[in-house]
């Protein structure tokens, strides 16, 4: 064998090589990727729920022997989702209190909310505090009612038809209504 043949197959070996070595470099970065798009695609974030335009209607006190109010609440429950599949949830129920005392209750049945967006829900609550005396003689005249609303929803995360994974999302706000104005200040939901 002369030089130029040996020196002709090291050259095709030298670019075999190199050509396996990118190939290879190639393929690890692919599945780098799809790796790293896995994890972010099929991560399961929290639901929020919180409140959103609340107004009252009908708003009624009683200031007799046995201080009460009664009115209705309009009210828009969202539900946020921030995953990249759609959040179906069952029946609930949002709670509206006072100190603790049950004063409304009102419920919203099954829905659904799409991939990274957030779904509205219209929901009206009868509230009266016509069992418990004193609810306005309490707060010493200061003429607000502080409330709060609590809501648990529950339902299943489906991402990719792979993946479905049971979600709890809970809802806690409080509010003050003032009975003057009939207006809510200070909304703040967690």
């Amino acid at each position: 064998m002369n030089s130029s043949t040996q020196t002709f197959d090291d050259f095709k070996r030298r670019r075999r090589a190199k050509w396996a070595s990118y190939i290879i470099g190639g393929v690890i970065f692919q599945i780098f990727i799809i790796l790293v798009l896995l994890y972010v695609l099929l991560r399961v974030r929290s639901i929020k729920v919180y409140l959103h335009s609340t107004e009252f209607e009908n708003f009624r006190t009683a200031n007799g022997f046995s201080p009460s109010f009664s009115s209705l609440l309009h009210t828009q429950v969202s539900i946020k989702n921030s995953n990249f599949g759609h959040y179906k949830y069952q029946n609930s129920s949002v709670v509206l209190a006072y100190r603790g005392t049950h004063i409304g209750e009102a419920g919203f049945g099954n829905g659904w909310a799409k991939a990274r967006s957030v779904e509205k829900i219209n929901v009206t609550v009868a509230v009266s505090s016509k069992m418990w005396w004193g609810i306005l003689s309490g707060n010493g005249g200061s003429g607000t009612i502080p409330l709060t609303a609590s809501a648990q929803v529950t339902g299943k995360i489906h991402i990719l038809k792979i993946v479905r994974r049971r979600k709890l999302a809970p809802m806690n706000c409080t509010m003050d209504v003032d009975i003057r104005t009939q207006f809510i200040h200070d909304l703040f939901c967690n």
